[in-house]
Parts: structure tokens; C-alpha cells; sequence
């Protein structure tokens, strides 16, 4: 898969984006997270498409790493089923920013796509999506399948396992096809975490509104 293709697949999250955008003012605040995220990836994609096609896009793309663990764990902090104990909220931030720095910029190494941060964030995010999914099947199993905290979960679940499995299996490949297939896969499971994205934010029921008299 060449990159052109590539960035083909990667435009599939204007759908979960353009339908973010569209119900934003409809929808509960404790949502917007997942909108800036949709918004910031596709300006992520574009950016890498344009400006760093001939070259590594290590250096944009290592940023929007940080971007996307901060705004996803905002947004689990949100649905306050999960992190509510706000010095484990601001711990688990503080921390996989140290590492980040660490890795990034005391190593020198945001040139560069470097496995540390990135499995351990998306692990992270695999965990607390778990941990959301547990609570939601004890708590609230009424139409489970159409509630969007439920879809978002099983949707960073599946494409942040094998994001992690990615980053592990990339390094010990022997051959150069087996690395291309590696993200070939990731590539299309990716349109399939924005196909779950879009249906969860059209899930999404739209916030109260109250009428004073």
C-alpha cells in the first residue's frame, strides 16, 4: 500500500468528524472531547499528506500521539463513571506526559517513531475503555448496544489492541512485507474505528433543554 492510498483510508474519519460537527450544539458537552479529536486527526492527516509526504511524518504524528491520549482520557473523565478520583485523573495525565517528554523530547527522539509511548498510552486507553464497558454492563444494560459510551469503547478496545500488538510485532519483523502488512491492517481496521465512531456520536441523544417560565 502506497501512501497515497494510504491517506485515502485515512480520510474516512471525515465521517465521524462531519457528523461531530453537525450535532455538535446538540449534543452533551461531555462529548466534545471526541469532537476536537475527530477534528484534530483529520487536520493531522491532511498536514501529513501535504507537507510531509516525500519525508518521516514521525515529528506531526508523534505530537498528535500526546494529543489523542490527553483528549480520549478527558474524554473518559467525562462520562465520570471512571477516573472520578481527580488526582488519579491529573496522576494518569501527568505521567504519560513525562513519558512522552522523556522519550520525545529528552532523548531526542520526535523525529522518529519510538514503541514506548505508544503502547503504553494505548494500553492505557485499552484499560480504561475495559473498565468503562465493565461498569456500563453492571450498571446499565438497558439498549447497551445503542448507547454510544458502549460503542466507543469496544471501538478503542479493538483498534488500540492492535495498535499495541502493532508497535511490539513492527520491531521484531523479519521481513520488510511482513512490517507493510502489519499496517496495511491497521490501516483498514482504522476505517472501521471511524465507521464505530460516527455510529456512536449518531447514537449520541441529544441534551436536555429546559424552559423557565
Amino acid at each position: 500500500m502506497n501512501k497515497y492510498q494510504a491517506f485515502l483510508l485515512s480520510l474516512s474519519i471525515l465521517a465521524p468528524a462531519i457528523t461531530g460537527v453537525v450535532r455538535y450544539r446538540k449534543i452533551p458537552a461531555s462529548y466534545h472531547p471526541l469532537i476536537y479529536l475527530l477534528l484534530l486527526g483529520l487536520a493531522n492527516e491532511i498536514t501529513c499528506y501535504l507537507f510531509f509526504y516525500h519525508t518521516s511524518n514521525a515529528v506531526p504524528t508523534n505530537i498528535y500521539f500526546l494529543c489523542e491520549f490527553l483528549l480520549l482520557t478527558w474524554q473518559f473523565r467525562n462520562w465520570k463513571n471512571i477516573l472520578r478520583i481527580k488526582w488519579v485523573y491529573r496522576l494518569l495525565m501527568g505521567g504519560m506526559s513525562a513519558l512522552w517528554v522523556a522519550e520525545n523530547i529528552i532523548l531526542g527522539r520526535i523525529a522518529v517513531f519510538s514503541p514506548a509511548f505508544q503502547v503504553a498510552y494505548s494500553l492505557a486507553l485499552v484499560l480504561l475503555a475495559i473498565n468503562q464497558l465493565s461498569w456500563l454492563v453492571v450498571n446499565d444494560r438497558s439498549r447497551i448496544f445503542t448507547n454510544p459510551v458502549f460503542i466507543i469503547a469496544i471501538a478503542i478496545i479493538i483498534f488500540f489492541s492492535y495498535k499495541v500488538l502493532t508497535e511490539i510485532f513492527y520491531h521484531y519483523a523479519p521481513l520488510s512485507a511482513i512490517k507493510n502488512n502489519i499496517f496495511v491492517i491497521e490501516s483498514y481496521l482504522n476505517v472501521g474505528y471511524n465507521i464505530l465512531l460516527t455510529i456512536a456520536l449518531i447514537c449520541v441523544p441529544p441534551k436536555s433543554s429546559f424552559i423557565q417560565l
